[in-house]
């Protein structure tokens, strides 16, 4: 099935989101309402990507880290394709996001940033159904450290999808990251910046789409 390209619409205005989703949607796979752009205009962001773009898939980034089966609710009823947990709440927690999104027919991503041990933290959620996770290197992380994604962290990526998980990666990447991981069955590579800040940003999604069409052909 190859790799999905997903934007990552970190706005604080519905219109900026909207106007850059616009641009690319030739070029991506996934919408995803960034965490920041749904606490500043709500749910609907997500409603309106659901009526422009029918045929994309979409991604609410709720990050919820409680009361998980009302909040997955809330974004599988404002079109989203999929919900996001955070991976270090409380296993009740993502147990019941899981459980609400099976209860749709959708999807539960379970976002690891912050997760010490990832390949223990997934091998205790799959018991209960979860089968889609992101390995995120947080903006945080990238600014004030200096992070970069290191060796360790790209095979851990390998770990998790040889587990027979769906794995998303996320988080600084662009032309010169991408490939680091082209030697793992990745579900989707999720961009944010590297588009929404470029001059050209639908010429930036075309690039990157190229790039993972050519790294993970269908």
């Amino acid at each position: 099935m190859g790799c999905k390209l997903q934007i990552a619409l970190d706005f604080a205005s519905m219109d900026d989101a909207l106007s850059i989703a616009r641009a690319v949607s030739p070029w991506v796979d996934i919408m995803e309402a960034g965490t920041p752009l749904i606490k500043s205009v709500g749910l609907e962001v997500v409603r309106r990507l659901r009526e422009e773009f029918s045929g994309k898939l979409i991604v609410a980034d709720m990050k919820s880290t409680d009361v998980g089966a009302f909040e997955a609710d809330l974004a599988f009823q404002a079109g989203a394709d999929f919900t996001v947990t955070s991976g270090v709440t409380t296993l009740a927690t993502i147990r019941e996001v899981q459980k609400e999104a099976e209860r749709w027919d959708r999807r539960c991503i379970v976002d690891l940033t912050g997760v010490e041990d990832v390949v223990a933290r997934c091998n205790a959620l799959t018991p209960f159904g979860v089968n889609l996770v992101l390995v995120h290197r947080s903006i945080d992380e990238e600014v004030t450290g200096g992070s970069a994604w290191t060796e360790e962290q790209c095979a851990v990526v390998g770990e998790l999808c040889a587990l027979g998980l769906d794995v998303m990666v996320a988080g600084g990447l662009g032309e010169a990251t991408i490939p680091l991981f082209c030697d793992y069955p990745l579900y989707a590579i999720v961009v944010g910046r590297e588009i929404t800040l470029a001059k050209d940003p639908a010429a930036a999604a075309e690039s990157l789409a190229h790039l993972i069409g050519h790294q993970w052909p269908a």
